[in-house]
Parts: C-alpha cells; sequence; structure tokens
C-alpha cells in the first residue's frame, strides 16, 4: 500500500488539525442547540413529543382543605357575624399564603380547594370562590357508631370524600387552622409521595372490609403530643397526623374507608376521620403511611421549629388558647391583617 512522504504529512498537519477542530466546535454547538431548546423538530422527533408553548402544564396536584358548617354557638337571634367563625377566617389567611403571598403564595400555579357542604354558607363560598379558591360541594357522611363527643366535629368523617377528588393525582390537604411560612411546592416531590404497591399479607386482610386497591400513596407526619419535641423531630412515630398529608385519591381507597367505618369498634374512634386512616395505614399494615421530611409542617408547633426552618404550623391561632406560640401567633396575626388589605386593594375598597 503507498504511502505519502512523511514531509507531506507534517506540512499540511496544521491545516488537517484546524479542519477538525473547527468541525468538532460546530458539531458540539449543534448539540447543545438542540438540547437545550426542547422546541426544536429536532429534539420532538428523537423523543416522540410535541409542546404545545400555549397550553399551561402545571402539574395535576392541588392544595386542599374542608370547611364544614360553623357550630361556634353564636346567638340565633342575632345575624352571624363571619369574623366570628375562627375555621372561615382562617381559610381565608391560608388560601391568601397558598395563593397570593410573596414569601409562601404557590409559584406554579397549584390550585387552592376549599371541599364543603351543603351547611356551609353561601356567603361564605362565595367570598372564597373572589378570593380564588375552588369551592367543591361534597355530600356529608354521616358518623355512624362513631359518634364524635364535640359538636365540631361532626362533620370530621365527610372529609373522607376528598379521596373522590380524582380529577387531581396528588393533593396536599391541609387543615384550615394552619399557619403557612414559605412555598409548599416542593412537597408534591417528596420521595415519600411515590405510589406504593398495596402489600398482600394475609393477616392484615379481613372479610368483613372491601378490597384495598392494588396501589395508593399516604404520607404524612408523626403527631408530636405535645410543645416539647425536639427539632428535627423524630419520624419514626406508628401514628400520623391526618391535619396535613399527601395522598392520591382512589375510589376503590375510598370505597375501602367505608366499609371500615361501617364496622363498629374497628377502630378508635376518639380523633374521628383520623383514627380511621391510622387503623388503613398502620405501620405493620398492608398500606403503612410514609414519612414526609419533617420540615414541611409542624403541629404543636414552637418558635424553634420556625427558626429551624420549617414551613407551616397546625394550630388555631385566632383564638385565646394561652398555650400558642405567641411568635408565630402574632405571625399568623399579620397575615390576617396582610390578606385583608390585600383583598381590599384588588376589590377596590370592598
Amino acid at each position: 500500500m503507498a504511502t505519502l512522504p512523511m514531509s507531506k504529512i507534517s506540512a499540511s498537519s496544521p491545516k488537517v488539525l484546524g479542519l477538525f477542530a473547527l468541525l468538532f466546535f460546530a458539531s458540539c454547538l449543534l448539540t447543545l442547540s438542540f438540547r437545550s431548546n426542547p422546541s426544536s423538530p429536532a429534539y420532538q422527533r428523537k423523543h416522540g413529543v410535541l409542546i404545545d408553548r400555549k397550553k399551561n402544564h402545571t402539574p395535576n396536584v392541588a392544595f386542599v382543605t374542608f370547611l364544614g358548617a360553623f357550630t361556634g354557638g353564636i346567638d340565633p337571634n342575632k345575624p352571624e357575624n363571619d369574623d366570628d367563625d375562627g375555621y372561615y377566617v382562617s381559610t381565608r389567611v391560608l388560601g391568601y399564603q397558598l395563593m397570593h403571598s410573596t414569601t409562601a403564595g404557590t409559584n406554579a400555579s397549584i390550585p387552592f380547594v376549599v371541599v364543603v357542604t351543603d351547611e356551609t354558607h353561601p356567603r361564605k363560598r362565595a367570598r372564597l370562590e373572589k378570593d380564588g379558591a375552588i369551592v367543591i360541594e361534597v355530600s356529608r357522611i354521616p358518623p355512624g357508631w362513631a359518634i364524635p363527643g364535640d359538636p365540631r366535629w361532626k362533620d370530621m368523617m365527610t372529609k373522607l370524600r376528598l379521596f373522590e377528588l380524582t380529577q387531581f393525582a396528588k393533593i396536599c390537604y391541609i387543615d384550615s387552622d394552619h399557619l403557612v411560612t414559605d412555598r409548599l411546592d416542593g412537597i408534591f416531590y417528596d420521595e415519600a409521595t411515590i405510589t406504593q404497591h398495596t402489600l398482600q399479607d394475609p393477616k392484615n386482610m379481613r372479610d368483613d372490609e372491601a378490597a384495598m386497591p392494588r396501589t395508593y400513596m399516604m404520607a404524612a407526619h408523626t403527631d408530636y403530643w405535645g410543645y416539647e419535641h425536639p427539632y428535627p423531630p423524630p419520624t419514626d412515630g406508628t401514628y400520623m397526623n391526618f391535619g396535613f398529608a399527601v395522598f392520591t385519591p382512589s375510589k376503590a381507597l375510598f370505597n375501602y374507608y367505608l366499609s371500615v367505618l361501617g364496622i363498629p369498634g374497628r377502630f378508635d374512634m376518639g380523633m374521628q376521620e383520623q383514627s380511621l386512616i391510622n387503623y388503613a395505614h398502620r405501620r405493620e399494615g398492608n398500606m403503612p403511611w410514609k414519612p414526609l421530611w419533617h420540615g414541611w409542617n409542624v403541629n404543636w408547633p414552637t418558635e424553634k421549629d420556625w427558626r429551624g426552618g420549617a414551613k407551616s404550623f397546625h394550630a388555631k391561632y385566632w383564638d385565646t388558647d394561652p398555650s400558642h406560640d405567641k411568635v408565630l401567633k402574632g405571625i399568623w396575626r399579620e397575615q390576617r391583617a396582610e390578606m385583608e388589605g390585600f383583598y381590599r386593594g384588588r376589590d377596590g375598597g370592598k
């Protein structure tokens, strides 16, 4: 085979090397352009997707709370003052924090949904919708044998209707009595919110209960039972607090819950729907709940939790309970005033 003299190769080497370098640089630029531009035809053909820039690609998730009828013992001879209903006021504050607050509001257009019953006053519903909430009425679920001792809890089993909201892939349920000080959008990507396969341990199956769903997702945090908890708190507890939880709605799961509710004495009814859900998702059962990152939420909250980086706090800061942390109560009151000012400004002083 003929070969070129070494003198000719060495003489032309700078040009050849320069040409190779130029081609390599051009190839890198084209590759970077395609990979950084998902809307380019080449990228779309390779990945089998077509992107419509006009569509909003917000995840199919929602923040949801529940507002039942007011049971505050108002005087029937006087017109109802909505400000007397702490749960309603706190629902508005929660909605403001999640939708509009510059420090805690969603930056992913995640909707705020308020689930109500037929006894929730129409005036309150209208105001919540004007605030920006999506209001969904559901039919009440009577407690059956699990009659609550506190009249405020008469609608607690109705919260099970949340699991019928299958238009959402994930729901972050937050009791209305919450203070939110930082964004919660990332909770839907917490590793505890990954879909789980239901276990098949025969000893956890009951003939008198409906079939469990094939898959489920239930994530929450341990109830801390008091203000003297450490922060970060322990995550190895067995009893979850359903006042703040992330789950996937499921008709099959809802039907399973109803079957459990229909069996007298199957669970300790002291905490109503929370007791039922703790039974259904007990750690040793076939659908064990998973612990969320500790910073998303704290019950029995203190200033220490807030300074430690917690983002939301479960307490009725509108009432006069002297045990409430004064710093957090002060922040909630500031948030209420900020909420009222925001809507007055937006609504033209109305």
